[in-house]
This record gives structure tokens, C-alpha cells and sequence, in this order.
């Protein structure tokens, strides 16, 4: 086989895929969110009851027991799991058939690493670029898109209002984490709205931020300029892996006192509410300079772009004056 006949079945292959791998990768990112739910928003809040309770209350033994039962249904952790496992070897294999099959070369590093990165997390390879494709990637409803200014700037409208509903969202489940203790911990409706809440909150941030990444042209200085929303999306991971590390390290909850227990429980409550309050501080403020936008802002910002443009156009044209002065030479 040819390279061009090679070229013309990665193509082939990268148009026929696009659709299935773009929704396997969200099937994968809906089940993280599922599992941030189970791992931290449950023992949580489940904590967070237990500290209601009075000791001394003849109910105490049974509230305790009705506390800890969990809310969130197994089959919805068992279909996470399941899910999960079947996606992520499929990830690995496009990975690897890409490792084969692209050049090993200075265009192409990005995109192998890019791979590592998807076998990994498979939920990154959400809106790759494709090599075969011209470095375009796939978005449902906009098909084959290159990654340019005028698509990001599509984008960020069509995320604004959704972002705000979110932002909106998350106040209310501060309140009732917060202030509405007891009401949580007595009925268990109430703790399932609030996991529900939870999960679909993360998911809303670590959507568009894995969207925003593929589509920004530096994709580092995205993540070093946008580093709150990675925090927000990544903790929830490190606060369950801190704990499992805890509680498998040479039988350390033995040697801890129950009072530092309640401590250390204390502090993650803490922490996820903070988390919270953070995305509802990101959120707001993105809607507070959606409603009040600065004119005179908006023009420096303009007058910055079209500087730019300018830039760009002169050292283009410079490129084509000098070819032309080639070919003038090659023909005299």
C-alpha cells in the first residue's frame, strides 16, 4: 500500500469515527461525573449528617444507619463501571493505530502526545484535532471545523447563557448544603437533588473546558490562564485519592483519635463547599461582564486584535513580495 492510498484510509477512517468517538468520549465524561458524585459528594454530605445527630437521642443508632444507606442508585454505578471499561480499551487502540500510522515527526509530536494524554483520560479525546483532516476537529451539528478565532468566539456566545444557568444552579445548593443541615440530613430526597446538583455542575465546567482547550490555539497558556477552572474540575480526583491513600496506609484511621477524624472530615466539607463557592465566584463574575459590558474595553480589546491583524497581513505580504522577487529573478 502507498502512502497516498495510506493517507486516503486514515481519512477515511477519521471521517467515519469522528461522530462514535466524540460520543464515546462524553459517555466517558458523564460517567466521571457519576463517579465524582459516589467517591467525594456522597461520603460527604453523608459525614455532614452524621454530625447532626445527638448522641444521646434513643433514635440515634437508627438515623445513623438511615445516614450512611447510600441514595444514589447501584445500577447507575454499575453502568459507570461497565461504561467505562468497555470505552477507555477503544480510546487505546485509536491511540495506538494513530502511533502506527502517523509520521514520527516534528508536525506530528503533539498529536502522539496528545494520545498518550486520551489513553489516560479518554475523556480528552472529546474534540481532538485530526492531521488527516487539516487539523480540523469535529463538533456535532458543525461537522469538520478549524480551530480559528471565529469558531471560539461561536463557541463562547453559545456558552454564556448556559454557564449562567449553571452559575445559578450552584448558588441554591450552597444554600441548602450550608445553612439547611438538619433538612438534608432528615430527608433523603433532598441529599439526592443535591448529589444530582453536584454531578451536573462538574460536568457543565469539565465540558466546556475540555471543548475550550481543543479549540485554543495555545493550548498551555489556556490552561495557565484558566487555572481556577482546572482546579474546580481536578480536586474532587485528588481529595478521593488523598483519602483512599489514607485510610490504606498502615492502618492509619486506628491510630487516629476520633476527634481528629471528625477534624479531618470537617476540613473536606469545608473544602468541597469552597470548591463550590469558587465556581459560583467564576461563573457570576463571567455574567456580571456579560450584562455590563465596557465599551471602551471592548474597543481596546478590538484595537489590540486588529493590531494584530495588521502584523500578521505585513509579514505576509512581506513573504509575498520576496517570492515574487524570486520568481522575477528565476525568469530574467
Amino acid at each position: 500500500m502507498n502512502q497516498l492510498h495510506r493517507n486516503d484510509l486514515r481519512r477515511w477512517i477519521a471521517v467515519h469515527t469522528a461522530a462514535l468517538m466524540f460520543t464515546l468520549s462524553l459517555v466517558f465524561l458523564v460517567c466521571q461525573a457519576i463517579l465524582v458524585v459516589v467517591w467525594v459528594d456522597v461520603p460527604n454530605l453523608s459525614e455532614n449528617a452524621l454530625t447532626t445527630i445527638d448522641p444521646a437521642s434513643p433514635d440515634a443508632t437508627r438515623l445513623r444507619s438511615m445516614y450512611t444507606d447510600d441514595v444514589i442508585d447501584h445500577r447507575f454505578i454499575d453502568f459507570a463501571g461497565w461504561a467505562m471499561f468497555l470505552i477507555w480499551p477503544i480510546v487505546v487502540v485509536e491511540s495506538v493505530w494513530h502511533w502506527l500510522t502517523r509520521p514520527w515527526n516534528a508536525a506530528n509530536r503533539k498529536y502522539h502526545f496528545f494520545a498518550l494524554l486520551f489513553c489516560i483520560s479518554p475523556s480528552l479525546r472529546l474534540c481532538a484535532r485530526s492531521p488527516e483532516m487539516n487539523c480540523r476537529l469535529w463538533l456535532p451539528g458543525l461537522g469538520w471545523r478549524q480551530a480559528n478565532r471565529r469558531l471560539r468566539s461561536r463557541l463562547e456566545r453559545s456558552f454564556s447563557i448556559p454557564m449562567i444557568a449553571i452559575a445559578l444552579l450552584i448558588l441554591p445548593v450552597l444554600v441548602i448544603e450550608f445553612f439547611m443541615k438538619a433538612q438534608v440530613a432528615e430527608y433523603t430526597w433532598l441529599r439526592t437533588i443535591l448529589h444530582i446538583g453536584t454531578g451536573v455542575i462538574w460536568f457543565a465546567f469539565a465540558f466546556e473546558f475540555i471543548l475550550k482547550v481543543s479549540v485554543a490555539e495555545k493550548k498551555l497558556a489556556y490552561c495557565k490562564k484558566h487555572w481556577i477552572d482546572l482546579a474546580i474540575i481536578s480536586l474532587p480526583f485528588f481529595s478521593f485519592l488523598r483519602s483512599l491513600q489514607m485510610v490504606q496506609s498502615t492502618r492509619l484511621t486506628k491510630l487516629l483519635k476520633i476527634q481528629q477524624l471528625t477534624k479531618l472530615a470537617r476540613v473536606y466539607r469545608l473544602r468541597g463547599t469552597a470548591v463550590k463557592a469558587l465556581r459560583a465566584v467564576v461563573l457570576l463574575d463571567g455574567f456580571q461582564r456579560y450584562i455590563h459590558r465596557d465599551p471602551d474595553r471592548a474597543i481596546e480589546k478590538l484595537e489590540r486584535r486588529l493590531a494584530d491583524i495588521e502584523s500578521e497581513a505585513r509579514f505576509v505580504q512581506r513573504q509575498i513580495n520576496k517570492l515574487r522577487r524570486l520568481r522575477d529573478h528565476d525568469d530574467t
